[in-house]
């Protein structure tokens, strides 16, 4: 069964691979698998490695700690890799080693650039990417906090790799035209697809930003309207609205930041300075409905 492996099965890997699930995660730390340098070069990226810095090293080692049991856990047990490389064309990159085995490992491949961002700092320059801004007065900012930008980071990351080891949104098919039924509790009445959002939520100006397949680039003075459609849905963010695994990474990883870390988490438009709209995603009603979803994640805490 998908999560269950057998005992043979993950030896076998383990001795294939060279693993062993007993080393601190820190001493994962390496360079970057040559298999995943080629995943760059094949879409014409060159990005270069990045030697970690003894402050950076205590980031990293800072946002390893800051995860949730189970994430930490599967994570111990998984993770063969955590590189950082300057010039990622995105922020990170989770690989599966050997996605047709059945006890299957991981590589994090991180843009080293976040290192010396904060959560909020990051995820504002993301989410603005979903808006032009050029000649308005208007912008878009998130209020995440202080810590370090690979504290959110980790936590996405670490929830899909959570996801892929145990499948909790087990996929039936390789496209919504096959896969039409939700995969798991999480996405009842939430996807009718990997993709797909359920009719209920469907929203032509939500299912248009830049993070979907088909998106685009939107005025930014769009965005209130677009987060007004995102506060009548679960989503916790307008990037979980892409598809369910980043749903549920996004979920985790914010619940995780407000409720167990206190942080804050406001979405903020701005016009010219001054705050104009704001909307806080954990408060909503819909969203807080689905944290009992993912007490898992925490079932290993004392």
């Amino acid at each position: 069964m998908a999560g269950q492996e057998s005992k043979a099965q993950r030896a076998e890997t383990l001795a294939n691979y060279g693993f062993d699930p007993s080393t601190a995660l820190e001493s994962r730390i390496r360079e970057t698998p040559a298999a995943v340098l080629k995943q760059f070069e094949d879409v014409g990226a060159k990005p270069t490695a990045h030697v970690l810095t003894a402050v950076e090293r205590q980031k990293v080692s800072r946002a390893f700690t800051a995860l949730p049991p189970l994430s930490h856990r599967i994570l111990r047990e998984r993770l063969r890799s955590f590189s950082f490389l300057d010039g990622m064309p995105n922020t990170a990159l989770t690989s599966t080693i050997n996605p047709d085995e059945p006890y299957k490992l991981f590589d994090i491949t991180i843009r080293a650039g976040i290192l010396n961002e904060d959560v909020s700092k990051f995820l504002t320059q993301k989410e603005r990417t979903c808006f032009e801004t050029a000649n308005s007065s208007l912008n878009v900012f998130i209020q995440g906090g202080t810590l370090d930008a690979i504290v959110y980071v980790l936590l996405h990351e670490a929830t899909h790799i959570v996801d892929g080891s145990l499948q909790i949104m087990t996929e039936r098919g390789l496209g919504d035209r096959q896969d039409k039924m939700p995969a798991s509790s999480f996405t009842k009445d939430v996807w009718s697809g990997r993709t797909t959002l359920a009719p209920q939520y469907r929203n032509t100006l939500l299912e248009s930003i830049i993070f979907r397949a088909d998106g685009k680039v939107l005025s930014v003075d769009q965005a209130e309207a677009v987060y007004k459609a995102l506060s009548r849905t679960p989503f916790v963010s307008l990037y979980g609205s892409n598809n369910w695994h980043d749903d549920l990474a996004e979920v985790v990883t914010w619940y995780h930041l407000t409720v167990k870390l206190k942080q804050p988490y406001r979405i903020e438009i701005r016009k010219k300075g001054q705050v104009i709209f704001v909307y806080e995603p954990t408060k909503s009603r819909l969203v807080r409905s689905r944290f009992d979803q993912i007490k898992r994640f925490y079932e290993s805490e004392q």
